[in-house]
């Protein structure tokens, strides 16, 4: 029998600012930008909570909901270092992690008893590990599948451990309402309601023939789902992904060619270490605008052979950002991305001296280092801001 965790941290954003801010602790926190500006709300606690404040509600209205909230802007660089920091504590426990966000993920402990004990005590360990090194709370669900896993991680919250037994699922299943299926949504809701379904039980009760006819492979899904079966496999985070990309929504539409460039430098500097981090290298590079009237656009750029430096990739970055800004329309969003990724950075010695090719590799293995140790921040080119 599986045993899957779904490892759900609570309130990240926030949790994270209490962590540096402990006088934060217990307040109503909105991240997610000015109040008095646009934006949406990225994470609230939840003490904020209680004023009816969620993630994804426009800042504005949040701030008519709770006028005596405290708003942070939030560094997505800073959340990131973290989120790391708690999937490497996950990976010591299984090499089975599958990400769902920065602050989520499935782990696969079937057959792991002999390392690390029965399951809740695994479970106990890897909960305790995370305050103790991050001082963060994260609420863990267990399972047999991961649809289970994942219900059970949300009824628990916060900073709570639930194990779903073998064979109760449906029994464990039935009182909840149906929107604590994953899936569901309001509208999904909405119309089943208006059928008289409104617990997971009375779901349960509709056949699989009815089910597909209203709503398609939806609806087997949603038959599959009442009775608490998912055959879905825990699948860990490729090492050879497709594209590694960064992009950033500005705070306030810009037609400052300086301060773009250096937005573009700092995200192609995250992008590139996470390139060297996979052992990977990337020969295309794709630049993304996103005017204040949301006309996006991108240009891409292959070059002679695959790098991971970011004196390299930044050079290209910045001739398609200088080639494609008209400086007449505001930018709202720019973004960086780098594909043909490759683990083999062959190169001609016609092109590329090897021997300075050697420096700048031992100066970024340097850089690489430091930032392990001591946070991505620490050291940064001059170009970038954060």
């Amino acid at each position: 029998m599986s045993e899957i965790l779904h490892v759900d941290m609570d309130a990240f954003f926030v949790s994270v600012e209490e962590v540096l801010d402990p006088s934060l602790k217990g307040k109503p926190v909105v991240v997610g930008g000015n109040p008095d500006g646009r934006g949406v709300c990225a994470a609230a606690s939840y003490a904020a909570r209680k004023y009816g404040i969620h993630s994804a509600m426009p800042i504005a209205r949040a701030k008519r909901l709770c006028p005596h909230a405290i708003f942070l802007r939030g560094s997505h660089g800073l959340y990131s270092e973290y989120s790391t920091k708690m999937f490497e504590i996950l990976r010591n426990y299984s090499p089975l992690v599958e990400p769902m966000s920065l602050d989520e993920a499935f782990v696969d402990l079937t057959g792991c008893a002999k390392l690390h004990g029965p399951v809740l005590k695994a479970a106990e360990k890897i909960r305790n590990e995370i305050k103790e090194q991050l001082g963060l709370n994260a609420s863990i669900g267990i399972a047999s599948n991961k649809l289970m896993a994942k219900i059970a991680s949300a009824y628990c919250k916060p900073n709570g451990m639930l194990w779903i037994a073998p064979g109760r699922e449906q029994r464990f299943l039935a009182p909840l309402p149906i929107k604590r299926i994953p899936g569901i949504g309001p509208k999904g809701c909405a119309k089943l309601n208006r059928m008289g379904v409104q617990s997971v039980a009375d779901l349960a009760r509709l056949p699989l023939e009815l089910l597909e006819e209203v709503y398609g492979k939806w609806g087997a899904s949603l038959y599959r789902k009442a009775r608490g079966i998912s055959s879905s496999p825990v699948v860990s985070e490729t090492e050879d992904p497709r594209s590694i990309s960064r992009e950033t929504t500005l705070d306030t539409d810009s037609i400052d060619p300086l301060f773009l460039e250096s937005t573009l430098s700092y995200l192609t500097e995250k992008s590139a270490a996470q390139l060297r981090g996979n052992r990977l290298f990337a020969r295309t590079v794709t630049l993304k605008l996103r005017y204040s009237d949301f006309k996006t656009v991108t240009r891409s750029q292959t070059l002679s052979w695959p790098t991971a430096a970011d004196h390299t990739l930044f050079k290209t970055a910045v001739e398609l950002f200088r080639n494609l800004f008209n400086r007449k329309t505001r930018v709202r969003l720019i973004g960086i991305s780098f594909t043909s990724l490759t683990a083999h950075p062959y190169r001609q010695e016609d092109l590329f001296d090897l021997k300075d090719g050697d420096r700048w590799d031992g100066l970024y293995q340097g850089i690489d280092q430091i930032r392990k140790k001591y946070g991505f921040r620490s050291i940064l080119r001059a170009t970038s801001r954060y």
